[in-house]
């Protein structure tokens, strides 16, 4: 049987249409319930936000009519406190306004609703359990489950469980909101366990089979029989440990069981996290299916919550598309799967910041399908909180114009739906790519850069451990323009919000005193840590297209710190390499997509371990005015790659990694893009690795972007160049390397008129004296020399010397990508890709110990003609190791020589053919998604 309301009366059947029925009357298809419910007419006597379009569906559950058992107030169960008699299985209770029942007992009655216009309270003092399936609480209402002055005690403890009476019933519950704990604009509500320090870092960190923590503080309210959480430190496996408490000796705290696994970070400075999951107030499902559980949301701002545990509640499941997008049509005939069905959910309270915000503090949220803590559209301060094994996010700020702050959060393991961050945002016309975001397994989710987000840690996460994604998700229909394009142009974040950027306010994208939040500088972001997680940091749709030299209006991200950072194992359980999907992969310390004015200071990034070493700081094509101040980073492959467009600076600090920094040139696309200025200035380089600097141009994008002369790179003041300014280099060999550039949808007529057809194979210098044309402008001048650590295309060790010689007659390779090439010595269990966690399985002997390049993975979406090119220093065989499922045009004239390669990513088909010493091209690889391998024989 159903816990939800009985099918309306007649009173109520105006309120009660359907969504469906209701939308469609209006024409609206599939539009959201936000605005488009609004003239949905009040019910006297319920109260409440009548403007709210959630608060009318609320209401309806807890309809006076429906109601059988009726308070006059005092304790819950003297029979002298209700009408008639105490509330029994089914009930469905209301509490009048001036009425204050008290629960002081574990009350066994299975209730259906309870509606609160008075006052209902807890004994702090007595152990108490109410079981229910919906508890309303409407505008005139209290709820009361202790409070800060006289919290619930540890030794007595309240327990709100809601109950599993089978499934939503749609027919008297249409939007599924029921089930849970709901509160109209206008309640109060006071939820407070004696405290609990939430979490704490380690004094020391333990490893396998030891019994005892050891932390920097005595904690409080931690006792024997407790449970607490230890987080993994493996980047790729779930290794967190749920142990339990068999003594506390201040801050050492003795286990019941010895540990597992290590929990040792990769620098003594680091620290692991331990929780505590106990609380003396408990808000919990009484079923384990994800359809049947409850949830909490809060419409009221006179909310204050302190040391409660929020069990496994929440209905929204993230691991596929919610169903009722604003914008957007949802997948055909899919399941209902409602969004706004939280752990811990402020639903729409008010951004304004007049008054004081509504406080989660101390907080557990242990399970969720969805999202554990949510801000959306309110002004709320979440600290010293812990989310654990929440599915798509454990906290979010939903639309983009929240305010308030996440300070002092543990956001521990989250599985996530192996989609990227990108993955789900609005695209017209295709089902399922409705605007739902913070699926793919995060500890933080911003849609806006309006809240503070300081000192908090996450561990554990299936991708970033903190996404800003900065384009609003509206509420409201809006255009699919506004919402396809990669520039946010809702208005959303009043101007007074806005702080240190006058500019900004005084600007064009001002609207009604709105301004989009994807053009605000980000509140605050600061001392925030995250750990064994498949990526550190993502910030996109960052003030896309408003690129300037103003560095005082820059966002900041601050004392950073990322280490042990694992792979991305995509729904399909493929491996996402770091450049992936434009940055979207594992194994980034930071990405930086889409945005621009943003400084990176003081960031710790510590690759760890894993068995393989991503990016640093990392980016897609498009960002803009990144600095790097100060930076640590240590024993990734790359450790920053340049920002494409813009001032990218990098000052001071320390690189350890095997090229410390790559720089790409010839990639700004557009006029109105600022050209790449790289300065690296007093860095201090460690020893080893492959290079201090790796340059290389990219040669099949735009030539506006290769030819313009505006950029550089500088090493403490000094110039360096490509080697692909050098005179004799050749960047279109063929006709259809030109093509590949697309010069129709270039703006290459802003520095030259000659036809793309006339670059066709002349050197730098030719087409200098010809065009003044040269790639990044400039043709490297005869004397000019390489500074130390610095590779333009060559191979070298960290020393600086050549390692051709060992490598046959291999003497350059270039990708007209601009990536990075390794070379190598071809054997079982070598790895195929740069990046990439495939390797070699079974190699014919006669190709054993052959050297062999190693691409960066995604460079197989080349479709240039001579994408990459091999220098040889002698005459030698070439063979090229193919996907067997497609055998590219430019391999018409090789020879099939029958043999095959096992590797983990398939089988490739090995092809061949002889070449004289000098300049071999080869082909690209547009028709798979794996990139061929390349090895040589000397003749």
């Amino acid at each position: 049987m159903s816990d939800d309301p009985p099918s309306p009366n007649s009173t109520d059947c105006a309120l009660l249409t359907t969504r469906r029925a209701f939308l469609a009357g209006l024409g609206a298809g599939a539009a959201g319930t936000a605005g488009a419910l609004a003239g949905v007419p009040d019910v006297p006597g319920l109260g409440g936000d009548p403007d709210h379009s959630d608060a009318h569906h609320v209401r309806a559950l807890v309809a006076e009519n429906d109601v059988t058992h009726r308070a006059t107030g005092g304790p819950w169960r003297a029979s002298d406190s209700w009408e008639e008699s105490v509330p029994s299985d089914d009930a469905r209770v209301h509490i009048p306004a001036d009425v204050t029942v008290t629960l002081d007992h574990e009350a066994t009655p299975r209730l259906r609703t309870v509606r609160v216009d008075g006052t209902l309270r807890v004994d702090p003092t007595t152990t108490t359990l109410l079981q229910l399936g919906t508890l309303v609480v409407t505008e005139t209402g209290t709820l009361e489950l202790g409070t800060p002055e006289n919290p619930v005690q540890r030794d007595a403890g309240a327990r709100i469980t809601f109950l599993d009476r089978g499934p939503l019933d749609e027919s008297a519950d249409p939007e599924r909101i029921g089930r849970g704990l709901l509160t109209l604009a206008g309640a109060t509500v006071r939820i407070a366990g004696e405290s609990v320090t939430p979490w704490l870092r380690l004094e020391r960190s333990p490893h396998a089979g030891e019994t005892e923590l050891h932390l920097p503080d005595s904690p409080t309210g931690w006792e024997t029989g407790d449970a607490l959480v230890l987080a993994g430190m493996h980047p790729d496996r779930d290794e967190d440990e749920v142990v339990t408490i068999a003594g506390v000796e201040g801050s050492r705290i003795r286990l019941d069981s010895p540990l597992e696994f290590d929990h040792v970070p990769p620098r003594e400075s680091l620290s692991g996290v331990v929780a505590a999951m106990d609380r003396a107030v408990t808000l919990e499902s009484e079923s384990t299916r994800t359809k049947r559980r409850g949830h909490v949301m809060f419409m009221s701002d006179d909310v204050h919550v302190s040391h409660a545990a929020f069990s496994a509640l929440g209905r929204t499941d993230k691991s596929r598309p919610f169903t009722d997008p604003t914008n957007g049509v949802p997948p055909k005939d899919a399941d209902p799967n409602p969004q706004a069905r939280y752990a811990c959910h402020f639903h729409r309270t008010g951004t304004g910041t007049e008054n004081p915000p509504r406080v989660v503090e101390g907080c557990v949220v242990d399970g969720s399908p969805g999202w554990g803590y949510v801000n959306h559209a309110s002004y709320v301060r979440f600290e010293d909180n812990v989310s654990f094994r929440v599915f798509g996010a454990g906290f979010v700020a939903e639309t983009g114009a929240e305010r308030g702050t996440f300070r002092r959060n543990l956001a521990l393991r989250s599985h996530g739906s192996g989609s990227v961050p990108d993955g789900r945002q609005f695209k017209a016309g295709s089902p399922g790519n409705i605007d739902d975001f913070g699926h793919g397994g995060y500890g933080f989710w911003f849609q806006g850069p309006t809240v503070a987000v300081e000192d908090n840690v996450a561990a554990g996460h299936r991708h970033y451990g903190f996404v800003y994604w900065n384009r609003a998700k509206p509420d409201a229909d809006v255009s699919p323009e506004a919402l396809g394009s990669l520039v946010g142009n809702v208005p959303n974040v009043p101007v007074e919000a806005l702080d240190g950027q006058p500019e900004l306010a005084r600007s064009d994208r001002v609207e009604d005193g709105m301004v989009p939040s994807s053009f605000v500088r980000l509140a605050s972001f600061a001392r925030n840590t995250v750990f064994a997680s498949g990526g550190g940091l993502d910030i996109s749709r960052h003030m896309f297209t408003f690129a300037h030299d103003r560095v005082d209006a820059y966002s900041v991200v601050e004392d950073f710190t990322a280490f042990n950072i694992g792979s991305h194992v995509s729904q399909w359980d493929r491996l996402r390499p770091p450049n992936g999907r434009g940055a979207q992969g594992g194994e980034n310390g930071i990405s930086i997509r889409y945005s621009a004015n943003v400084v990176v200071r003081n960031p710790t990034l510590v690759s760890g371990a894993g068995g393989r070493r991503g990016v640093g700081i990392n980016r897609n094509h498009a960002p803009a005015n990144v600095h790097v101040e100060n930076p640590d980073i240590e024993g990734w492959f790359v450790g920053i790659r340049a920002p494409p467009r813009g001032s990218a600076p990098i000052r001071g600090g320390r690189l350890d990694n095997h090229v410390d920094v790559h720089v790409i040139g010839g990639t700004t696309d557009r006029r109105w893009s600022k050209k790449q200025q790289v300065d690296v200035e007093n860095v201090e380089f460690a020893d080893g690795g492959r290079a201090d600097t790796f340059l290389s141009a990219e040669l099949d994008d735009h030539l506006y972007g290769l030819f313009t002369p505006e950029g550089h790179v500088r090493r403490d003041g000094d110039e360096v160049y490509f080697a692909e300014q050098a005179p004799e280099f050749v960047p279109f060999p063929t006709k259809a390397d030109v093509q590949a550039a697309d010069p129709g949808d270039d703006p290459f007529a802003d520095l030259s008129d000659v036809s793309p057809n006339a670059l066709v194979g002349k050197s730098n210098a030719e087409l200098f004296d010809a065009f003044g044309l040269a790639v990044e402008g400039a043709v490297r001048p005869p004397d000019a020399a390489s500074p130390a650590g610095v590779e333009n295309g060559f191979v070298v060790d960290g020393d600086g010397e050549s390692t051709a010689p060992s490598l046959g007659p291999l003497e350059r390779v270039h990708s007209a990508d601009g990536s990075i090439y390794e070379l190598g010595r071809l054997r079982s269990d070598e790895p195929l890709s740069v990046y990439d966690d495939a390797t070699f399985l079974t190699v014919p002997g006669r190709y054993t110990g052959l050297p062999y390049v190693r691409p960066e993975h995604d460079d197989g979406d080349s479709s240039r003609r001579s994408f990459l090119t091999l220098t040889l220093s002698s005459p030698a065989t070439v063979y090229v190791a193919v996907d067997t499922d497609s055998s590219p045009g430019w391999l018409s004239g090789w020879t099939d020589t029958g043999d095959t390669i096992g590797t983990s990513d398939g089988t490739r088909r090995v092809y061949q053919k002889a070449f004289d010493a000098g300049t071999v091209r080869l082909g690209g690889n547009p028709d798979s998604h794996r990139m061929y391998t390349v090895f040589v024989r000397e003749q």
